[in-house]
């Protein structure tokens, strides 16, 4: 749902009519946007309940809450102010088509397309200096340090949400794909830096720690995750320009959006089934492999 609301033709001159530009040239395409609906719904029924999840357990803790969980919490924050947003999205874009609508379907929009990566890419930092580099990570590991690259993330991710939802939409496609390109190869680097690190075994050992063979399963397995829901991104926008117009908007475009949604309810799960959410047995975790276990991505 993040790229309907690009276009500067959906934007209507005033609060009552807004069928043009997008709405008529995929009227008669409706497959691209069946899709992006489908996947926001299930993001929302999945997602919602497993985010508000992540807080409560954040939140309600009788110990200060880690620092390595600082970027988790702001994670699950943009994700559930996503999961909030999308029946608003849906329902504005079906039926009332309301432009005040929009700027606020919009604003909270950004805040996760933009803030969503900006977080992943702190959590990833932190596993790559946590992993990579465990003398400086441990130099760094107030929680203060977290606080304030939180704050300096909202700082950035608030004016820019709300500059756009003033602009009446006007900003071009290949800026956000360009964001989301830089973010998605330092996430890419800082994970395979931590597998590399992790598949080393221990000197005078031919076998993994058990530990580390279950780090290494999980950072694989966030990896893959990364590059499912940020690579059509990447790979199929700055190609824009080669396809029609009409099939961008109507087909590629909410298509290639789609695949970020998952993202938005399997890193809560994950992290959810880490702390033993949906079981009773809890596993021993510390070190650097508890980082790299820390399902945040």
């Amino acid at each position: 749902m993040d790229s309907f609301y690009t276009n500067s033709t959906m934007v209507p001159n005033n609060t009552t009519a807004l069928s043009t530009g997008f709405d008529l040239e995929c009227r008669d395409n409706p497959a691209g946007i069946a899709f992006w609906v489908a996947m926001g719904t299930l993001t929302a029924i999945l997602g919602l309940p497993a985010s508000v999840t992540v807080l409560w357990i954040l939140l309600r803790r009788k110990t200060a809450i880690l620092s390595s969980e600082v970027f988790i919490m702001n994670l699950a924050v943009v994700d559930t102010l996503y999961c909030l947003n999308t029946p608003l999205a849906i329902y504005n874009y079906c039926f009332l088509k309301n432009i005040i609508a929009y700027s606020v379907v919009f604003f909270l929009l950004n805040l996760n397309v933009i803030g969503g990566p900006l977080f992943l890419c702190c959590i990833c930092v932190e596993r790559y200096m946590a992993v990579v580099h465990p003398v400086t990570y441990l130099g760094l590991k107030s929680l203060t340090y977290r606080v304030l690259c939180c704050a300096v993330a909202w700082a950035i991710i608030f004016p820019f949400s709300f500059y756009l939802s003033i602009t009446a939409f006007e900003y071009p496609t290949y800026a956000v794909s360009g964001v989301i390109s830089a973010f998605f190869i330092f996430m890419v680097f800082c994970n395979i830096s931590i597998l590399r690190v992790l598949r080393k075994s221990a000197p005078g050992r031919d076998e993994i720690h058990p530990m580390k063979k279950k780090a290494l399963q999980m950072v694989f397995t966030i990896l893959m995750i990364v590059l499912f829901s940020y690579l059509p991104i990447v790979a199929i926008f700055p190609f824009k320009s080669y396809f029609n117009p009409m099939t961008f908007q109507c087909y590629i475009s909410p298509v290639c959006y789609s695949f970020i949604m998952p993202r938005r309810f399997i890193q809560p799960l994950l992290y959810l089934s880490n702390v033993g959410a949906f079981s009773r047995v809890q596993f021993p975790c510390n070190g650097m492999c508890c980082i790299a276990l820390s399902p945040s991505q």
